[in-house]
């Protein structure tokens, strides 16, 4: 069976997308695939711990499957010509157009499969290229890793580094709009080990996501595995797939003051506890829970068998 090679950007930079690829390579490996990370420099990620192999563009092989990310269209121009068998894992509607350069598809760069993290992924792919075969290959939200501590605390925790003039905006009109609050402590994560932010929202009675042009809303997903109570932006639209009204009390997009009102509300449930903050806490870790490691193995593992026609050893 060849030998499957996720390419990605490089493993020190903190991106979700880039511990989503790694995650998708322990899985396969450990349902049995032969599957590896490259990098263009072979660096290992440093900030969260991965028994993925990894190595640089120069080790592919030639029979390797390649799985390109969707947004660096120098490296689909320079496989292009490779007769590898070649796929594309979107975890960015947004940047899609990085990705194509001279390209008017995928296609045309010799791609047959889109990978996608989310539905929502799947809707734009399906309408941005149509008759290209796409399969759900969803996220890791390891249990093992994102879970409760065994006190919560009342405090407000965030990783904003997709919104930070929005995070500092909303940070003093809340303090300012709602000064009973001031009392609660806020814990933001930027550049932060995936350990030290588990353990912050497993600390953190509230999450709040400044998720912004989400393919999945995977922060706020984590949180929900940490038993927060959510509050702020869904990341629209791909926060669709985990944002609904029992899991969280979403802001309306770009919407400063309602925010603030959500995070007043979030804060006030988090508070008093009882039934309401219970049954937003068990919903989030409902949602959660569909992207536990066995149902992601099995999605993963389902799509790449069948690609590939034949078990895994």
């Amino acid at each position: 069976m060849p030998r499957i090679a996720y390419l990605s950007w490089p493993a020190p930079e903190f991106s979700g997308g880039v511990k989503t690829t790694f995650r998708h390579v322990e899985l396969l490996r450990g349902a049995g695939f032969d599957a590896v990370v490259a990098t263009p420099d072979g660096k290992p990620p440093g900030w969260f711990r991965t028994d993925a192999p990894h190595e640089t563009f120069a080790d592919l092989r030639a029979d390797d499957v390649l799985v390109l990310p969707e947004n660096s269209h120098k490296w689909l121009e320079r496989f292009a010509p490779r007769p590898n068998r070649k796929l594309v894992f979107c975890q960015s509607w947004s940047l899609v157009y990085r990705g194509l350069a001279n390209y008017a598809s995928f296609a045309e760069a010799g791609v047959r499969h889109i990978l996608c993290p989310s539905h929502t992924v799947m809707q734009f792919c399906r309408e941005r290229f149509p008759g290209t075969q796409l399969a759900y290959t969803p996220v890791l939200i390891d249990e093992q890793v994102f879970k409760p501590a065994a006190e919560k605390k009342l405090q407000v925790m965030a990783v904003p580094f997709k919104r930070m003039v929005e995070f500092g905006a909303l940070h003093d009109f809340f303090h300012a709009r709602y000064p009973q609050w001031k009392h609660v402590p806020w814990h933001f994560a930027k550049e932060a080990s995936e350990d030290d932010v588990a353990r912050s929202m497993g600390e953190s009675a509230v999450f709040l996501s400044m998720a912004r042009l989400e393919a999945m809303g995977m922060t706020g997903l984590e949180a929900m595995a940490s038993d927060c109570v959510v509050t702020g932006y869904s990341g629209l639209p791909g926060g669709t797939d985990s944002a609904t009204l029992r899991s969280g009390f979403w802001a309306r997009e770009d919407d400063l003051y309602d925010a603030a009102r959500q995070l007043d509300r979030a804060l006030a449930v988090a508070q008093e506890g009882g039934p309401v903050r219970d049954g937003m806490v068990a919903a989030g870790r409902e949602t959660a829970a569909r992207y536990r490691r066995q149902p992601v193995t099995d999605a993963l593992a389902a799509f790449w068998r069948g690609f590939l026609g034949a078990k895994a050893a």
